[in-house]
């Protein structure tokens, strides 16, 4: 059973990253708690409750929300050993009893918002009784990762992509921080020919998330350095790629 503490975090993390505890099991890395985004507002809970709805996603983006935690278990069991990072992790609404049931490696499941991370964190202590051992909560900026290079052997990231203007410099952080032969799994709203292509467009129209296809994305990763596998059903798009 793998464990992961305040030492071991510190390890993962650039040299002069300051690391502050802001309640057991959360930690941050930004100047202070208040340093969050909209999710942290009365929007994070409106958006726990809709957007994570089964319903919701099944009738407006055609696609079941149990792709979530299958692309999570297959993200964690793709190899026995290396360090684990889920970036823009959110409230773990779909993945909490995956994560609960997951010992072998160390994870770092990071969010900007402390109310989601409070929320994941409040998830997994109901799945599971308590904070599993070998998972830590980091509050920290998806743009401007703290961690050395060559840290995960894998990398998860559902939902992020489409909230980012400019997904190139996730990427080539995420190129920086994997190890060699390092596994990536990403999912993300896209358009795909479908009625709920123009609620998308009507998001994105409202600054929500940005509308992209999957040749966008196709157009991006290659520009990055990183040969990928791409899945749609509906309007989620599941990249799969290795280092």
């Amino acid at each position: 059973m793998a464990t992961i503490n305040e030492n071991d975090l510190s390890a993962l993390l650039l040299e002069n990253t300051v690391l502050r505890l802001v309640e057991p099991g959360i930690y941050s890395v930004l100047p202070g708690n208040d340093s969050g985004n909209e999710y942290d507002t009365q929007f994070g809970f409106i958006y726990d409750w809709v957007a994570c709805n089964p319903i919701y996603n099944r009738l407006i983006w055609g696609y079941s929300v149990q792709i979530f935690p299958q692309i999570t278990n297959d993200a964690l069991r793709s190899t026995t050993q290396g360090n684990v990072l889920d970036i823009g992790c959110g409230s773990l609404a779909f993945t909490a009893r995956t994560y609960s049931k997951f010992s072998e490696r160390p994870v770092v499941l990071v969010d900007q918002s402390l109310k989601m991370l409070r929320m994941a964190k409040s998830r997994l202590i109901k799945q599971n009784g308590k904070m599993p051992g070998n998972l830590v909560f980091l509050h920290a900026d998806a743009l401007q990762l703290p961690f050395q290079e060559n840290t995960f052997a894998t990398i998860l990231s559902e939902n992020l992509l489409h909230c980012l203007r400019d997904t190139s410099i996730l990427l080539k952080q995420l190129k920086t921080i994997t190890s060699k032969n390092g596994k990536m799994y990403f999912t993300t709203l896209v358009k795909n020919n479908r009625l709920a292509d123009k609620y998308l467009e009507a998001l994105a129209d409202s600054g929500k998330l940005v509308s992209r296809a999957v040749s966008d994305h196709k157009e991006i990763f290659e520009r990055i350095g990183f040969s990928a596998n791409y899945k749609t059903t509906g309007n989620i798009l599941a990249i799969y790629c290795e280092k």
